[in-house]
């Protein structure tokens, strides 16, 4: 597409005859199809920069959404400036046009490949393949790069070799190659990586925006070849049906929101954007954290008070131990009346899970103890319990395209609810491994070993901890 704008502004030496030359032609008749091609290529190239800003405006934190953006951007402004250079509307030299649009051509190449690697990463398993396919991106952006710098340094023999109607002698030249070969491979290196992308398991909706590429291409490439007349027609066609793929894209991505806005946190929400929801939910088996925490006289509390008083007291709940989960990088997983479960660790791995999790229930239990004042002050027997456990654990999405849910299986879930209920009103306790992987006197933490007990479903008794903080007094 572009190939065919700089093709016109250099067979017309930088600018558009205002009527083709030829007696046969009447002029009022060149003159209004003129009017109309410009006309078209206006409302094509208006269209495109209203893509680029809806998906800006509608994804503005997505890593994919930011290069297609740019990609529509640049592809709305070649055509806007082939309008001005054909038009004459500025008096300036061609090879202005012809370096404006060696710039441009950079950016729209640079850009939509930059929107390819992003979809690389939203694959289900990122391995050594996908390191492999990212780096011939890297190598096709360069190429992209040096194909348009070298048509900026040299615009008349480019406009000599490259930006004329192809044919057969124009392979006899060398300087033909300079800019024949980086384009080619450019282009070639993009196409090796989308078919790898086409086989894999991408985001869903990634995918979609994909198919509706490779069905909108043959329209565009077609635009280059068609007659002038129409040529926008074709580019819009092209247009829409990528709109199509994008709108449904956006419309999975709200259903998402839905979802993650509910149960993770900002930071799981942001690798969604980066990886995809299914490499980021897919299942598999990690080392975490757990914190269980749940009221102490709450089912009392609950009979006695009003629907309004209980509804206040769990959202007030909700909300104070939701942005503490937050703060430390953790994870909802369950809210069940007065009980929550977070995680630590998964989706997002961290090394230091295990004190991130002692850090948040502390300062859980610390929130809390705030907000129940207030109850307490009516004479309400308020508390609250934490248990904290880690270990290993399987997690990962479950459930259909309608509804997920993010799942974790293992030891350290139920023996985290184990302490949580053994825990009075006040207290955080521990399993040992938790303890273990802290350290004790480390991180402004001290453990102090309880008891050993036997709880429900572990065949070997469990050694508690109660965990307090250095500035407790």
């Amino acid at each position: 597409m572009i190939q065919d704008l700089r093709r016109r502004i250099a067979d017309t030496g930088g600018g558009l005859e205002a009527a083709p030359v030829g007696a046969s032609t009447p002029p009022g008749q060149a003159h209004g199809r003129t009017m109309v091609e410009t006309n078209g290529f206006l409302i094509v190239a208006l269209f495109a920069i209203g893509m680029a800003l809806s998906f800006l405006a509608a994804d503005p934190r997505s890593p994919t959404s930011r290069p297609l953006a740019l990609l529509f951007a640049f592809l709305g402004i070649t055509f806007l400036v082939n309008i001005c250079a054909y038009g004459h509307v500025l008096p300036v030299p061609a090879n202005f046009w012809r370096r404006t649009f060696s710039l441009l051509e950079i950016g729209t190449l640079v850009a939509g490949q930059e929107w390819i690697v992003r979809i690389g990463r939203t694959a289900t398993a990122v391995d050594a393949g996908t390191a492999r396919g990212e780096r011939l991106l890297r190598i096709a952006q360069g190429l992209a790069c040096l194909y348009g710098v070298s048509g900026f340094v040299f615009p008349e023999l480019r406009s000599e070799v490259w930006d004329v109607t192809w044919r057969f002698q124009s392979m006899l030249r060398p300087a033909y190659y300079l800019f024949a070969i980086p384009f080619t491979l450019s282009l070639t290196l993009a196409s090796v990586r989308l078919v790898q992308l086409s086989r894999g398991q991408l985001d869903r909706s990634e995918r979609l925006r994909l198919i509706g590429l490779s069905l909108a291409t043959p329209f565009w490439v077609a635009g280059i070849y068609l007659p002038e007349a129409v040529k926008p027609v074709s580019f819009a066609i092209g247009e829409m049906i990528f709109l199509a793929a994008a709108i449904r894209y956006h419309v999975l991505q709200g259903q998402r929101a839905q979802f993650l806005a509910r149960f993770l946190s900002p930071q799981l929400t942001r690798l969604v954007r980066e990886r995809g929801l299914a490499s980021t939910l897919h299942k598999s088996r990690v080392e975490l954290s757990v914190v269980a925490c749940d009221l102490r006289g709450f089912t009392a509390f609950s009979e006695t008070a009003a629907p309004e008083d209980v509804m206040q007291l769990l959202e007030d709940y909700y909300g104070t131990v939701g942005a503490v989960v937050s703060e430390f990088g953790g994870s909802i997983k369950d809210f069940a009346g007065d009980g929550i479960l977070a995680l630590v660790g998964a989706p997002i791995p961290y090394e230091d899970h295990a004190a991130r999790a002692v850090g948040m229930a502390l300062k859980i239990r610390d929130r809390a103890h705030a907000i129940l004042r207030h109850w307490r002050d009516l004479g309400l027997e308020l508390g609250l319990g934490v248990g904290v456990a880690s270990g290993f654990v399987t997690v990962g999405a479950v459930g259909n395209t309608e509804r997920l849910e993010y799942a974790a299986i293992g030891p350290p879930v139920n023996l985290a609810a184990r302490l949580c209920s053994r825990a009075e009103a006040g207290q955080v306790l521990a399993d040992p491994r938790a303890v273990g992987l802290v350290g004790n006197a480390r991180n402004g933490y001290r453990f102090e070993k309880i008891e050993t007990a036997e709880l429900k479903g572990f065949a070997r008794p469990v050694s508690i901890f109660a965990v307090t903080s250095t500035d407790d007094r």
